[in-house]
């Protein structure tokens, strides 16, 4: 339709259809569950008021000495691979949210799945051998693997019940992956329990048994804690693993319940986008660095590994 001033501007008139639905994906993104993202601070942090050592959410600044936890899902393995001594956004050449290929983002993955990567888990047997034979320091910091492995969680605060999305990385994997022994303990004490209970019971009473860590896993909680090894990185550290009340028990049932309404109707950020947020927000707020650590400093990390 052209104006009667000028025929020659064309006014475009709008589809009424279209205009609602921007105005209903406009309300879903201002109205969408946004899971923080929960970090530990780096002892060579450059964010502003950061302490080293505490558990900060990045969108507000808030920091945690410690939390008590639950976590709502199963842990997720992923990985990322950076230029050597550059650890920006822009330095991320590959990355997987599944460890099992590398994502569709990824700027330069070395190879189609994460288990024939040249620089992933297939490096550790190099570095074993090495290590045998004596190799140590800086040489034998050269052979760890250049795609990093860590361990994703979507976690509650236990007094709070405010959700985080939290990744455990570097020395803290370890750490992590020891505490998972304490609580596949009580998973184990958990399952046997039901069994004796079912006993007890009329079959069309009888409790269901849990099939996964899914099923269970929300129903423990646990405490993170951050230290130090002789002045080197922050590690998180896990500890007094317990099994909730039945009362504590469906308040967090009740929570995943709604989270997974929420995600089906995708009404939840994922951490994809959450992660992404955060970045931006860091670019804005961080003085840039890319400086990796120095020798030394890997060679000590190294030296606290054990595979």
């Amino acid at each position: 339709m052209s104006t009667p001033e000028n025929p020659l501007v064309v006014v475009n008139t709008p589809d009424p259809l279209a205009k609602v639905a921007q105005q209903m994906s406009s309300l879903q993104r201002l109205f969408q569950l946004k899971p923080s993202i929960l970090e530990l601070v780096s002892k060579s942090t450059t964010k502003e008021n950061a302490k080293p050592g505490t558990f900060r959410v990045t969108s507000t600044n808030e920091s945690f000495e410690t939390m008590k936890a639950v976590m709502l899902y199963e842990p997720i393995e992923q990985r990322e691979k950076y230029r050597k001594g550059e650890y920006s956004k822009e330095s991320k050449e590959c990355f997987s949210l599944d460890n099992f290929q590398p994502h569709a983002k990824a700027s330069n993955p070395p190879a189609m799945y994460c288990a024939t990567c040249p620089d992933g888990d297939i490096m550790w047997d190099g570095w074993r051998a090495a290590k045998a034979r004596g190799v140590s320091g800086d040489q034998l910091s050269a052979l760890l693997p250049k795609c990093k492995k860590y361990w994703h969680l979507f976690l509650a605060d236990r007094a709070t019940q405010t959700t985080y999305y939290f990744n455990v990385k570097g020395l803290s994997v370890k750490n992590f992956e020891d505490g998972m022994q304490n609580m596949a303990r009580i998973f184990a004490a958990m399952y046997q329990n039901i069994k004796v209970q079912n006993k007890t019971l009329e079959p069309d009473k009888q409790i269901a048994l849990p099939t996964n860590v899914g099923d269970l896993i929300w129903q423990v909680s646990f405490t993170m804690y951050s230290f130090q090894k002789a002045g080197g990185p922050f590690q998180v550290g896990f500890k007094d693993f317990a099994l909730m009340s039945p009362q504590n028990q469906a308040e967090f049932g009740k929570i995943i319940t709604d989270f997974k309404r929420q995600r089906n109707a995708g009404q939840v950020q994922s951490q994809e986008a959450a992660e992404a947020e955060a970045e931006v927000v860091a670019a804005a707020t961080e003085t840039p660095s890319n400086a990796g650590p120095l020798s030394s400093d890997v060679a000590k990390q190294n030296s606290q590994i054990e595979i």
